[in-house]
Parts: C-alpha cells; sequence; structure tokens
C-alpha cells in the first residue's frame, strides 16, 4: 500500500494537476484540429442549359429559379424526341407556365391556336417546323416557405451536343444525360 501523502503534498498534486488540464485546455486549439482549406465540399457542376452542350431551341432561356434533373432522348410515335424534366422554385404553378413560355415566346415559339389545355398546366408551341410542349405540375402540400414547388417537363427536339470538345459536356452530373437508364427505369414511383 501507498504511504499516504500529507495534505500539504495532496493540495500541491492536485493545484499542479488542474494547472495541467487548464493548459491543455487552453492549446487544444492548435494541434489535433483540420486546417480549414475549403476543398472539403465537392464542386458545383454547371448548370445543364446555361452550359450550352445541348442547348434548348432557339438558344432560349429559363426565366426563373430551376434545377434540371433529367435529360434524355426518347422514342415515341412520332420519332425521337428530347425529353427535359426539372424542378421550379419559388413561384406557383401558373407563374411557372407563364414564364416558361414567355422564355421561348422571346425566341420566335408562339402557343398554337386552340391550345385550350394551357389551364390545366400543359402548352404545345410551335416555330415552323419545331414544336415544343411544356407541362407544369406542383408539388402537393407547398407553401410560401417551400423551395421546390413543382416540376416541369419540356417535350423538345432532338439536339446534337453542341460544344464536344468542351469537358464539361462529358459529365452526366452537368448534362443531366446518365447514360445507365433513362428516366422511367430509374424513377421508384414510375
Amino acid at each position: 500500500m501507498l504511504p499516504l501523502l500529507r495534505p500539504r503534498q495532496r493540495r500541491i498534486g492536485i493545484a499542479a494537476g488542474a494547472l495541467v488540464a487548464l493548459v491543455l485546455l487552453l492549446l487544444s486549439h492548435s494541434f489535433g484540429r483540420a486546417v480549414p482549406t475549403n476543398n472539403y465540399r465537392p464542386l458545383i457542376t454547371t448548370d445543364a442549359i446555361a452550359s450550352g452542350c445541348y442547348p434548348l431551341p432557339g438558344d432560349a432561356q429559363l426565366d426563373l429559379a430551376y434545377q434540371v434533373r433529367w435529360d434524355e432522348d426518347v422514342a415515341t410515335a412520332s420519332g425521337e424526341r428530347r425529353i427535359l424534366r426539372g424542378q421550379y422554385d419559388l413561384v406557383d404553378r401558373d407563374e411557372a407556365q407563364r414564364r416558361l413560355v414567355a422564355s421561348f415566346a422571346a425566341v420566335g415559339f408562339h402557343e398554337d391556336a386552340g391550345d385550350a389545355s394551357s389551364d390545366a398546366g400543359t402548352t404545345t408551341m410551335s416555330k415552323g417546323a419545331e414544336h415544343i410542349t411544356i407541362t407544369v405540375t406542383e408539388l402537393p402540400d407547398t407553401s410560401a416557405e417551400t423551395l421546390v414547388r413543382g416540376d416541369f417537363v419540356l417535350d423538345l427536339p432532338v439536339v446534337a451536343l453542341a460544344r464536344p470538345d468542351d469537358p464539361v459536356c462529358t459529365f452526366p452530373s452537368s448534362t443531366k444525360r446518365w447514360s445507365d437508364a433513362g428516366y422511367e427505369k430509374r424513377s421508384p414511383n414510375r
């Protein structure tokens, strides 16, 4: 058994231990921590439309907050078509539809005469022989505080890769053109 310490030695030992703990606490910020280098975040990919890799007809630019979720060429009864799926933010369905239609009207597209479906969220537009269809749906249970308010689908003519030498155009995360399967196959709720 260890000999008992005298009270004075005990107090000195406690004070020394407390002093060491205090010094370690005060210096702990200088060791054992990562140096902030700002390289731990993944790079934000280029916007699928703004990149110009697969431009919209007439080089239209969408005038609303959005994110492209999917962009693919599909076989339809009338031939190959490009289907671009996205989500719109901060506005309601009617405003999103109005802005999408205005984006294509700005580059010469006109609403087809007799198109009564625009009140239901679908608008068909033409420019010469080119036809596009805009479908806008609202997500359920959204409010003024909700960021993403709904989905849109653009049925467009197929377009070739506009900038094949641009490395951005080779990344599916930038172009939203996923090579492994189509939207219908990969969507869990379809």
